[in-house]
């Protein structure tokens, strides 16, 4: 347990023994193959860091091998998590407040092999992202990084895809209290293609702020 500002904050996977799934075949398997090249790294399921009081959440893609499979923090030691922390700190979501700074997790908790993962595995996770979804409490608005993560959410409140198209800068009601806005993800490729710069990113971010 972790006592932040006079609040006890609890992790949330405490019951659901994340880091002991093994689900998947081809991550497990993967997983026994990196324990041999990087054996410093994390190799398993990365738990979130907890903050169930904030308004916002982040929903990416899955960890990367050099981010958060290396340092078992979520965009934390990889180009993606650079840019998501630039463009942060640019929009003054500093980490020491718990309210506002976003909780940030993925949609496939582990990393994939080639970084893709199967629609089984997606599918096998989204459990594990309907309880950290339903375990905040303030939850107002959460932003999509990609598709994939877009789909995985929309998954959990049980919204039709056809109906609920991604694209960046898109916003969807998900119910009276809830707002799910879309944006490209942070990748490499992204930005290197400019299809996302950092600005834009910090402009989906402004977005979230309003429906604090």
């Amino acid at each position: 347990m972790l006592v932040l500002h006079g609040v006890q904050l609890y992790s949330n996977f405490n019951m659901l023994h994340l880091s002991d799934c093994t689900k998947c075949p081809r991550i497990v398997k993967n997983f026994d193959k990196l324990k041999l090249i990087y054996p410093s790294y994390v190799n398993k399921p990365i738990t979130p860091k907890s903050n169930p009081l904030t308004f916002l959440c982040i929903v990416g893609l899955a960890p990367g091998l050099s981010g958060a499979n290396r340092t078992g923090k979520i965009f934390n030691g990889d180009f993606s998590g650079q840019i998501l922390n630039k463009a942060l700190v640019s929009k003054e979501f500093p980490p020491s407040n718990i309210y506002t700074y976003p909780y940030i997790t993925n949609a496939v908790k582990c990393f994939p092999p080639e970084n893709k993962p199967l629609a089984s595995e997606i599918n096998n996770c989204n459990e594990y992202l309907k309880y950290e979804l339903e375990s905040l409490s303030n939850l107002k608005v959460i932003i999509a990084l990609g598709s994939v993560a877009h789909n995985s959410i929309l998954k959990v409140y049980k919204k039709s895809l056809s109906k609920y198209k991604f694209f960046h800068g898109a916003t969807h009601k998900i119910d009276k209290n809830l707002t799910l806005i879309d944006s490209y993800h942070c990748s490499k490729i992204n930005i290197y293609t400019r299809r996302l710069s950092v600005s834009m990113l910090e402009d989906i971010l402004e977005l979230a702020k309003s429906y604090r």
